[in-house]
């Protein structure tokens, strides 16, 4: 991976890599918090919508993130995040169940403010942006297999309360990483032009530049069935394995190591295939795997949950790559916030889909939708391709090419 050459990166990716696993070992045990205070399935569940809800307010971050600097922004983030979870220390009994939310509804501002598009662009020259968004994927797939293991054992031994403390911790490392990059970063966007045009300039920028569109409308219509995945899943273990739910635990831990073997090989392959072909192959890889998961045999079953792990980085890194290419420094969060807006809204809605039609459907029929609609979107994307739009540099690019 080129970008790891880079002694910034390098940096940038060790503070993200500290900082995801606080992040992923507190909010996956505020649900069984939520449980453990109250016994209901129901308050548990809201945690999760808490973390989903401000993703719906993307288009507005994304606003803020193209007039401001990101380096201090992420700081800052990172400081109020790290002060707002220790407000879980007052967490005692079911009373303070609102803590929960609104630490969860926090994090899912943070999760939803696409800052580090922006300061990626200027950080790295254009050829290394494949190598650094798989790279990303790497170390936050992999830290997510030990930290929610990590996370609910210190939650069962020493409490929420430590748990806390520990992620608190983590954010303070990742402010310590940030502060030790020495980045030009591009001008904010002045605060010249109308809202309204400027909060839809991102979805704008996506219709005039057909690759990027196509890419975005592919992962958006993935989206729009991939939220059956996990609900199909349980119904599969136990009727179609007549294995025990736990056994949804090795799924995933499968699943997200083939998700840092597909990590470490999507930088090279998006590279030499290009961003539409690339994300071709993932959304194909992602079918055969939807077809081995119709099969009553619990290897076939792994070998699927393997080859999603491995199609996922795929296409989300051709994406990344091409978002870090051809969009402008001070477009980046607008046109980050457009994409994530759209596979927000139809991964919501395919969640709530699954959770309806799990008692009606065979999961063997929400496998094959699956299957089918990961086709269509290799199909989109590899036939008739979009034209390659020229990259737009970075500051980088053009610190590269001054004269010495």
């Amino acid at each position: 991976m080129t970008a790891l050459r880079n002694p910034l990166f390098r940096r940038l990716l060790a503070g993200d890599a500290v900082s995801s696993f606080g992040d992923s070992a507190l909010y996956l045990s505020l649900g069984i918090w939520a449980k453990d205070l109250t016994g209901s399935d129901s308050a548990a569940g809201l945690i999760f919508l808490c973390l989903a809800l401000p993703g719906l307010f993307s288009p507005l971050y994304g606003h803020v993130v193209d007039r401001v600097r990101r380096k201090p922004l992420l700081i800052a983030m990172n400081a109020a995040m790290a002060l707002v979870v220790t407000a879980l220390l007052l967490v005692r009994s079911a009373d303070q169940l609102w803590i929960l939310y609104a630490v969860a509804l926090a994090y899912g501002v943070t999760f939803s403010v696409p800052a580090y598009g922006g300061l990626l662009k200027d950080l790295l020259p254009s050829d290394e942006a494949a190598s650094a968004r798989a790279a990303l994927i790497t170390v936050r797939q992999g830290v997510r297999i030990l930290s929610p293991v990590v996370g609910a054992a210190v939650y069962l031994t020493f409490g929420g309360g430590v748990l806390a403390v520990v992620d608190a911790a983590t954010f303070v490392v990742a402010i310590l990483f940030l502060v030790s990059l020495k980045i030009v970063e591009s001008a904010p966007e002045p605060a010249g032009e109308p809202f309204l045009p400027s909060l839809t300039a991102g979805f704008r920028y996506l219709w005039r530049v057909p690759l990027l569109g196509r890419l975005a409308m592919a992962e958006a219509i993935f989206m729009a069935t991939a939220g059956l995945m996990d609900t199909a899943a349980f119904a599969a273990i136990e009727r179609g394995l007549g294995k025990p739910a736990a056994f949804f635990g090795v799924l995933t831990t499968v699943q997200g190591a083939g998700s840092v073997v597909g990590g470490l090989l999507a930088g090279m392959l998006v590279k030499r295939l290009g961003e539409s072909r690339g994300s071709g192959a993932g959304y194909a890889l992602f079918a055969l795997g939807a077809g081995a998961f119709l099969a009553p045999s619990a290897v076939l079953f792994l070998a699927g949950a393997a080859l999603y792990g491995l199609a996922i980085p795929l296409f989300s890194v051709a994406l990344a790559t091409a978002l870090h290419l051809y969009v402008p420094s001070r477009l980046q969060g607008r046109v980050g916030a457009a994409t994530g807006t759209l596979t927000t809204i139809t991964q919501t809605a395919s969640i709530a889909t699954g959770a309806a039609l799990i008692g009606v459907v065979d999961y063997r029929l929400m496998y094959g939708v699956l299957g089918v609609t990961a086709l269509a979107c290799a199909a989109l994307v590899v036939f008739r391709q979009a034209p390659v739009p020229e990259v737009v540099p970075s500051i980088a690019d053009e610190r590269a090419a001054a004269p010495a």
